[in-house]
């Protein structure tokens, strides 16, 4: 604690302890100092506020990033709450994407030159995951419309959803379409045959007038 000496010239060997006893002049006061009076509770308090507001803008983080959000947020409201993070991750993402491709090069020379392969005509690229979470059902319905109303190829919707390889990817969905056609032209094929086969049976088993 702080002790308060009014009207006293000079002190010395004060101690602020239980069962001390000051010698003081008449007209003097002496008191502890509550820092608490007089609105000192919220003046720590927007200190404190203050210190951290200093770190969300310091950090690029804002304080919905913590979970401080006390409230439920749309898609496009979160987006603009959590503005300054996602710009954030954008900036680091551009920057790393660019320090990736230069390390792949290298890679793929270092291996052209010790393993004597030729790496000509491979590309490569880098896949983000997506930085705020997503819906994927209405991400996957917004896709199909798109893909269905010619805006973009399949390729594209299976980048947008976040698949790592788009080309192979669609290279096993043709692979499972032409397997289910062929599934289908055998199965009609057998029914076909076994129509035949009930329609010959029953013209046999008919009695002529």
């Amino acid at each position: 604690p702080i002790a308060v000496l009014e009207n006293i010239g000079s002190a010395e060997d004060i101690k602020v302890q239980p069962g001390a006893v000051w010698a003081i002049p008449e007209d003097a006061k002496a008191y502890l100092l509550d820092l608490l009076q007089g609105g000192g509770i919220r003046l720590h308090i927007d200190y404190i506020d203050l210190i951290y507001r200093t770190l969300h803008d310091i950090s690029e983080t804002p304080r919905a990033a913590y979970g401080g959000v006390e409230k439920d947020l749309s898609g496009a409201a979160l987006n603009i709450e959590l503005g300054s993070l996602i710009q954030k991750v954008t900036r680091k993402r551009t920057i790393r994407t660019n320090a990736y491709h230069q390390r792949t090069a290298m890679i793929l020379k270092l291996a052209e030159k010790y393993l004597g392969e030729n790496f000509d005509g491979i590309t490569h690229r880098v896949v983000w995951g997506p930085i705020l979470p997503q819906d994927t059902a209405r991400r996957a319905q917004n896709e199909q419309l798109l893909v269905q109303a010619g805006v973009h190829s399949r390729r594209t919707a299976m980048d947008e959803m976040g698949i790592q390889d788009p080309d192979e990817e669609f290279n096993r969905w043709l692979e499972e379409r032409e397997r289910i056609l062929e599934m289908n032209q055998q199965f009609r094929a057998q029914s076909t045959r076994g129509g035949a086969r009930e329609r010959a049976v029953a013209a046999e088993m008919e009695v002529p007038e």
